[in-house]
């Protein structure tokens, strides 16, 4: 899927259930506005009937026979009120009195619940309690469109409560005013999502088109045609568009493979001179001591010339891999052990001793077998060559947190001050002072990138008692 589509789907996701959630509770929240300015007016009134109602009290005993003329006549009324969409031509507030009781002796709804006994519904107990009286019931319990809403008020008579009055009102009388908030809020939040969704569109292909320049000239380098990747786009994009020309650049290889023939044509000139000047020297008539002098140099330099150009190829490898393309756990312990078998001969030939530290820990690291292989032979290769003769090597395996360290530690003349910032260089070689050759210049920078590669890291330093100590710090 394209990082537009996926993008534009993301936000619709997210702005689609934000709306969502936001609709429905706005749709939600305005039936419950309309229940509660449908409650307010009923508290005036329940106060101001009662009012009226406490001027017909007589000896301490209700009299509804003003009260129940007084309603008589208002229903009869006709009349026709139109409040913005809704028309009006009917009462539908009603009210009922109940004596100090709770007995029902007024009912403006026909006095169909006159005589029954009101004392503990909501209304009228709280009421009489000195509290809020207040109730709601629906005729019908799934739809809140037949909620009917009661407030009470209590009739005083002197300090005595005489009886209560309540006043009810039905929901579906603020119903078309609730849905027609609702339908307006339904409508805005349509025609909102519409708005946001174009300029959300709009605003994804402008951010975006510097991706679509990068991917079109990509696909170009990638035919084979040389074009260069202009900036484009602000911030990170940006960056992107300069990261990707400077990869273009290293993809190219001029400035990779211009270093790597350049020094390889320095570093192969000196056995090839060597070859060639013994090749021409060599003769039938000459001594045959002097003939195999020649032949064991001409073989040297050829050996010399195979180990760079075999450490090339495998740095070159490294060097080319971002990431570990597979990983193995693998015992550092018994690697360590199985490549120091291989230096046997070295060992006995310059009578070496190599004493180990910390190898009753097998120390499991994730890793890729072939490369730390090559790297441990790498390290082990240049301590043993820089050891004098008789000279001690000390392996040691150190396991602290999350990290391994193998620690090799010659006995060698160690590092100089100028080549410290120098020997994990590409190509660069110190003089052996043993051999009076130069190595490959190859092997600890294969090391460095081996570690980088597995994310651990090498160093190389001096140790204070003589000799060098080389550090390889894996992750586990």
């Amino acid at each position: 899927m394209r990082i537009t589509l996926l993008i534009i789907a993301g936000f619709l996701v997210i702005a689609g259930g934000g709306f969502f959630f936001l609709m429905t509770t706005i749709s939600e929240d305005v039936e419950r506005q309309y229940s509660q300015a449908s409650e307010e007016p009923l508290v005036d009134f329940a106060h101001l009937f009662a009012a009226l109602l406490e001027q017909d009290v007589e000896e301490g005993k209700l009299d509804v026979t003003k009260f129940r003329e007084g309603f008589s006549n208002a229903f009869k009324r006709e009349f026709l009120a139109r409040i913005y969409q809704l028309e009006k031509s009917e009462i539908h507030t009603h009210v009922y009195v109940t004596n100090e009781s709770g007995i029902v002796i007024f009912d403006s709804e026909s006095g169909k619940r006159e005589g029954e006994d009101f004392s503990n519904y909501n209304d009228v107990f709280l009421a009489a309690r000195g509290d809020y009286g207040v109730r709601a019931s629906r005729s019908d319990p799934d739809d809140s469109r037949t909620t009917v809403f009661f407030v009470a008020a209590p009739i005083f008579h002197g300090d005595k409560r005489v009886g209560t009055l309540t006043v009810s009102r039905p929901e579906f009388a603020m119903a078309p005013f609730a849905e027609e908030s609702r339908k307006l809020v339904i409508e805005a939040g349509f025609i909102t999502a519409i708005v946001v969704f174009t300029l959300g569109v709009l605003w994804a292909y402008l951010v975006l088109s510097p991706i679509r320049i990068i991917t079109r000239q990509a696909l170009r380098i990638a035919k084979g045609e040389q074009e260069s990747l202009p900036p484009s786009g602000v911030g990170e994009l940006r960056s992107l568009s300069l990261a990707l020309e400077e990869m273009r650049r290293e993809l190219e290889g001029k400035h990779y493979v211009e270093n790597y023939v350049q020094a390889l044509t320095h570093e192969l000139k000196s056995p090839l001179a060597a070859i060639r000047g013994a090749a021409e020297l060599i003769d039938e008539s000459m001594p045959e001591e002097k003939r195999r002098r020649f032949l064991d140099n001409i073989l040297s330099e050829t050996t010399r010339s195979e180990e760079m150009v075999r450490r090339l190829v495998q740095l070159a490898s490294v060097e080319s891999q971002s990431t570990l393309s597979s990983k193995e756990t693998v015992s550092l312990s018994a690697f360590v052990k199985e490549e120091l078998q291989g230096f046997s001969a070295i060992l006995e030939t310059k009578q070496l001793r190599v004493m180990t530290d910390g190898f009753e820990d097998p120390f499991p690291i994730d890793c890729d077998p072939l490369m730390v292989r090559i790297a441990i032979r790498n390290g082990l290769n240049n301590a043993f060559d820089f050891s004098p003769h008789e000279g001690e090597i000390e392996l040691k395996l150190i396991g602290k947190d999350e990290v391994v360290s193998l620690l090799i530690r010659d006995q060698g003349p160690g590092i100089p001050d100028y080549a410290g910032c120098r020997v994990f260089d590409r190509f660069y070689s110190l003089k052996n002072e043993v051999t009076g050759r130069k190595g490959s210049g190859i092997g600890l920078t294969f090391v460095q990138a081996t570690m980088e590669l597995h994310g651990g890291e090498a160093a190389l330093a001096n140790r204070d008692e003589g000799g060098a100590e080389l550090a390889m710090r894996f992750r586990r």
